[in-house]
């Protein structure tokens, strides 16, 4: 039989201990780092990181008109906003603007034509409209128990809006 031979692992030593801070005299001051000479004038500042616009208003759906069996009042106009589910939620929508944007398909303006062929930007041009439209109005009281709303517009909705997108702005807050 051969014999192995075991060897012995070393014992692990502790750490040796750190040697004492040397004591700083009073009276040496550490030199001083030159900064680099600034330009004069106006400070140099970093340029901010633009963050995307936030939304400032809620989304609503315009779910129909006020109506009773048989009649349909159409100057009141019924919204459900997203994530309002209850009368007390609702409540806070009471007084808000509400707004209905939409995009008008032909814009009856030989004007308008003119500078779209020439590709001329229309902003402050007097006499040419956009084909953005927003009819806006108010929110006026809460309806039911489920987070409805009553609004009441400047022109009536039309029809065509049944099923589209509200938007109740942040303003006017009494917070």
């Amino acid at each position: 039989m051969v014999e192995e031979k075991k060897e012995k692992k070393p014992k692990k030593q502790p750490a040796p201990k750190p040697a004492p801070a040397p004591v700083k005299d009073v009276a040496a001051k550490p030199a001083k780092k030159e900064k680099p000479a600034k330009a004069k004038g106006y400070p140099v500042r970093k340029p901010k990181r633009m963050l995307p616009a936030g939304r400032l208003y809620a989304k609503a759906i315009f779910v129909g008109f006020k109506r009773g069996l048989r009649n349909q009042h159409e100057n009141t106009a019924l919204l459900k906003v997203e994530g309002c589910r209850a009368l007390e939620d609702a409540r806070y929508y009471v007084g808000k603007r509400a707004a209905f944007v939409y995009k008008v398909q032909d814009v009856p303006n030989d004007r308008f034509e003119r500078a779209k062929k020439q590709k001329k930007a229309l902003k402050g041009k007097p006499g040419l409209k956009s084909k953005m439209r927003v009819i806006w109005g108010k929110v006026t009281r809460t309806h039911g128990n489920a987070g409805g709303l009553r609004a009441k517009f400047k022109r009536n909705l039309p029809p065509a809006a049944m099923g589209r997108r509200i938007r109740i702005m942040m303003y006017p807050s009494n917070i």
